[in-house]
């Protein structure tokens, strides 16, 4: 995404939009850039506006593949080698002062402001992005299932920049192999840059062809992979070679024009057409790369030549990658720290102010690095030793932050410890916050356990009790192995495995044992739910069959415990259903593989939603817990859930156990309940809330077994 400038101008040229007669200038890329860069800003203040501008980090793909290879087919056209060194070196003097001061400021702001609840996250993306392999940290925070609660982040713009800086490395390698083999080929009259389309052009069709599949397959590793990406540099540069192998006559006007311009109406079109639900990027960003492959072939020879001349277009295009560095932390920060969300006046600040900040980078920073004579004849090793001094300074602000929040996670930790071994009143649940007289400890007015830092992680799933990427139906045994009184079985999703550690506390109070089998984003249904990928998909059925055919060949079970999210409630009605009905019979249908051997089922209804923010909100509190942070009921219980209905549809069977008095008021699903908080992202609950759950949930369900037994 980042818009390097890799033509060579003057000083001058690059100072004035004025055009010379002589002028090699590519003036219609400079325009070019000023449109990626505004589109891909004003997506993320305006999403709902222009719901395709992240396409201009496609844009920004096809320009660095069009420059840099034209600039080192050009130098190995002329002096039949590359120079590794030099080309690395220019690149580092280029691009890493601006993302090196914007990564340190952005550290900086993060600490000020950013409550420590977030510190390990973007501590993490901070070093993955100052190394150039935030694109890999956010593939596998994609497929990540303890990272699915994580917000955006400050840093994660700078994916693009990373698939960037790979591209830079691997393709003068790439290259260089190009002019191997034609001199392997010399006596058949091969050249360098004939080999070198042959390698591009078969790097497009398979990364193309890759890009297709994982989109289909795995679309959160896809959207951020450099094997799904490479096509796009590589068409960009299959385009610079065009021209030093196409005939002396230049192509006739009337096809550069329709060319230029066609490349134009595909870009426009894909801001409205692609949008953030568009399966991207695959078969979707063809448009938008092929359409700028066409600009900058033809685009050298039309009017858009007139049109990047125009000095806010240019000036914009020559500021474009430090307005890209700096746009994005301002979106994530600014309403961190005024902890409300952006409001249009905020949004045009921002605007703004990043064209503000970025000229200023750009203009007293970036160029005058750039272009004095103390830079320019800085060695290739001595630039290596200064980026490498840099990078270390750098990681050190990352590498502090987790060190600190290391520190007071340890020291939460071991006081959330403290509080749940000891025998402390109205701790979590045990506020009883539904009754008309709620149980009151001042000495936990000011408590909040586990710290929010500690939250994402309060977690008590365990891989024997969970499937994600098989259909694998794992069983985890909880309790007496031998002798127990009674013997059930927790089936669900994330919202089931929860509670591993609550159910282990009951099993052992009541002398039963508890085995527990989760899935993500999957529970025990026979309705068809919809997947982020069709792989995802075919191991939840397959799951939900395994969890069905195990439940009738074990009808010695005391009971099965069924619950679920609601955020997964989402299935595909069959036809002259809707989607409420669809939810319940699936889980009738189901259930049924239990109560036809003679198993009871017992359904948990599903937690209260919180704010999306809730962990980061509670984690700006200071002093006594407020009420800032809390939902309403009616939004926290506002999703269908279809258990209660499920329930009245196999009576005599099936039981139903609804804790929602435990989370919430006639009115309000408090954030922080008896000094706990009570969820760690938006729909799970801390692991220390759902212990002080035990008492309860285990009285309930032993009534629920008793009243099987009438």
């Amino acid at each position: 995404m980042a818009a390097s400038r890799v033509e060579s101008p003057t000083r001058r040229s690059v100072r004035t939009a004025s055009p010379r007669p002589s002028d090699p200038t590519r003036w219609d890329i400079q325009g070019l850039r000023a449109f990626a860069v505004l589109s891909v800003v004003l997506y993320h203040l305006w999403p709902a506006r222009l719901p395709g501008g992240f396409v201009g980090v496609d844009v920004f793909f096809v320009i660095s593949g069009f420059l840099i290879t034209g600039h080192l087919l050009r130098e190995v056209t002329t002096t039949g080698r590359i120079g590794l060194a030099a080309f690395w070196s220019r690149r580092a003097k280029r691009l890493l002062p601006g993302a090196f001061l914007t990564v340190l400021a952005t550290g900086t702001a993060v600490l000020l402001w950013v409550p420590s609840a977030l510190w390990g996250q973007y501590g993490r993306e901070l070093i993955a992005s100052t190394v150039y392999v935030q694109n890999w940290q956010l593939a596998a925070d994609a497929v990540d299932y303890l990272a699915q609660g994580n917000q955006a982040s400050p840093f994660q713009h700078f994916w693009s920049l990373s698939v960037e800086e790979q591209f830079y490395i691997a393709l003068p390698l790439v290259l260089l192999g190009a002019i191997w083999a034609a001199r392997r080929l010399r006596r058949s009259g091969v050249r360098p840059v004939a080999v070198a389309q042959v390698v591009l052009g078969s790097v497009v069709v398979l990364s193309l062809a890759w890009s297709i599949v994982q989109t289909h397959t795995a679309p959160g590793v896809a959207y951020f992979s450099t094997a799904t990406r490479a096509w796009e540099f590589a068409l960009g540069g299959l385009a610079a070679t065009l021209p030093l192998t196409a005939p002396r006559t230049t192509p006739a006007r009337a096809v550069r024009v329709v060319g230029a311009w066609l490349g134009v109406a595909g870009l426009l079109l894909s801001l409205v057409t692609i949008t953030g639900s568009t399966p991207f990027p695959g078969v979707a960003a063809a448009l938008p790369v092929v359409s700028a492959g066409l600009v900058v072939l033809f685009g050298g020879h039309s009017g858009l030549q007139r049109i990047g001349r125009i000095a806010p277009v240019a000036f914009l295009g020559r500021i474009s990658y430090a307005v890209y560095l700096w746009h994005w932390p301002a979106v994530v920060i600014l309403p961190i720290a005024l902890r409300h969300e952006l409001t249009l006046k905020d949004k045009v600040a921002i605007a703004v102010g990043s064209v503000v900040v970025a000229s200023v980078t750009t203009l007293c920073i970036e160029e005058p690095l750039r272009f004095s004579g103390w830079v320019r004849a800085l060695r290739p090793r001595r630039v290596a030793l200064y980026g490498a001094l840099s990078t270390v300074l750098v990681i050190a602000l990352g590498a502090a932050s987790l060190t600190a929040l290391h520190v007071q996670q340890v020291q939460a930790a071991e006081f959330a410890q403290q509080l749940s071994r000891g025998d402390v009143r109205c701790f979590g649940a045990a506020a009883d916050i539904s009754s008309p007289r709620p149980c009151v400890n001042p000495a936990l007015a000011d408590v909040r356990v586990p710290a929010p830092a500690n939250a994402v992680e309060d977690d008590s799933n365990r891989p024997a009790c969970w499937s994600s990427t098989s259909s694998a139906f794992n069983v985890c045994a909880l309790g007496p192995k031998t002798g127990y009184t009674k013997h059930l079985i927790a089936i669900g999703d994330s919202h089931n495995n929860v509670f591993i550690d609550t159910y282990e506390r009951i099993a052992r109070e009541h002398d039963w044992r508890i085995d527990v089998a989760g899935h993500q984003s999957c529970y025990l249904t026979t309705a068809h739910q919809p997947a982020d990928t069709e792989q995802q998909r075919v191991w939840c059925e397959d799951w939900k069959r395994e969890a069905m055919a195990y439940l009738r060949s074990h009808p010695d079970l005391d009971g099965v415990i069924a619950t679920h999210s609601t955020g997964n409630m989402a299935v595909r009605p069959g036809p002259g259903q809707d989607a409420d009905r669809a939810v319940v019979d699936g889980l009738v249908q189901a259930w049924g593989a239990a109560t036809d051997v003679g198993i009871p089922v017992i359904a948990l209804r599903d937690n209260p939603t919180a704010r999306p923010d809730v962990v980061a909100c509670v984690a700006q509190m200071t002093g006594p817990t407020t009420s800032e942070c809390d939902s309403s009921r009616s939004v926290g219980l506002g999703l269908f859930d279809g258990s209660a209905e499920a329930v009245a549809r196999m009576p005599g069977r099936a039981r139903l156990i609804d804790l929602t008095d435990s989370y919430c008021t006639a009115t309000i699903c408090p954030a922080v309940i008896g000094g706990v908080l009570v969820h760690r992202d938006r729909t799970h609950l801390t692991n220390t809330f759902a212990e002080t759950l035990a008492p309860e949930l285990g009285d309930q369900i032993a009534r629920a077994l008793a009243s099987f037994r009438k």
